[in-house]
């Protein structure tokens, strides 16, 4: 699909019509692609952990929302780029609070608006919806006359969102834990290795050894070889099973402490880390 230019009447109802943002689970595709539209920084595919499907994101921070959610046990699936349909109710907000709708650029088209990530959750085993909106703090600042029209859009977006009962959320990088975002991100790689599958069966006397080596003043890297030489693994394997064991929270690690090096001891944590949702 190319870059989404002229955009008409008949083009957003191919699009609705193709059900993009629109369905769940593996079969969701989100209204827009990152090949589609300008990206907000570095724009990201990646395979999604809970959904085996490839997401799309336009910026960082919304990367780092993914990874949070990913990670977090009440989270059942992620949605970006959810459109908010009918597509006529964000237009009828508008109106109703005297508010300009956006439109594609060049056009007379009303957009099809859309929320960054509609989160599926399961808590105490009931189902539940939660959506994140993530923007730079500069792009909303109150106190800048210039974010006026985009605070416009989220009002029209956070209402359309409690006519349902469904909570939404407008996250900055002063709300969202960055650190522990940067840590999911390395050690991501180790949940995607399917050829690595193998050493699962070794996790439990890793994580023996790793916790009667884990030390305040022991490096990581002196931790993995000590690891290493009393499970017959490898160091990188033994990173590996860490990586895991971090996403897996099979070890208790302070993911908000720092970033993890190996030349410096890994945080424990002394308390559990507050939700994402």
């Amino acid at each position: 699909m190319k870059k989404r230019k002229n955009v008409t009447m008949q083009d957003v109802q191919r699009w609705i019509a193709q059900g993009l943002g629109q369905g769940e689970g593996s079969l969701y595709r989100p209204f827009f692609y990152v090949r589609d539209v300008p990206s907000r920084g570095r724009s990201r595919m990646v395979l999604g952990l809970k959904t085996g499907r490839v997401h799309h994101y336009l910026s960082d921070l919304e990367y780092a929302c993914h990874l949070l959610a990913e990670y977090e046990p009440s989270v059942a699936g992620i949605r970006e780029q959810f459109a908010l349909l009918e597509w006529e109710e964000t237009q009828e907000i508008a109106d109703r609070f005297g508010i300009r709708h956006p439109i594609y650029p060049g056009t007379a088209t009303p957009t099809v608006m859309t929320s960054d990530l509609v989160l599926s959750l399961v808590k105490e085993k009931r189902p539940s919806v939660a959506v994140v909106c993530v923007k730079p703090f500069s792009q909303v600042d109150p106190v800048n006359p210039k974010n006026s029209r985009t605070r416009e859009k989220l009002f029209i977006e956070k209402v359309y969102w409690e006519k349902r009962g469904i909570p939404w959320q407008l996250l900055t990088e002063k709300e969202i834990p960055l650190v522990r975002a940067q840590n999911l991100d390395r050690l991501r790689v180790h949940m995607v290795a399917a050829e690595l599958n193998w050493l699962d069966d070794h996790m439990e006397s890793f994580l023996e050894e790793f916790n009667s080596s884990w030390g305040n003043d022991s490096s990581f890297l002196t931790i993995l070889s000590r690891v290493a030489g009393r499970t017959g693994l490898s160091k990188d394997e033994c990173s590996y099973l860490f990586g895991r064991a971090v996403w897996l929270r099979l070890l208790d690690v302070d993911l908000d402490a720092r970033v993890i090096h190996h030349d410096m001891p890994v945080p424990r944590a002394q308390r559990r880390e507050a939700h994402f949702v």
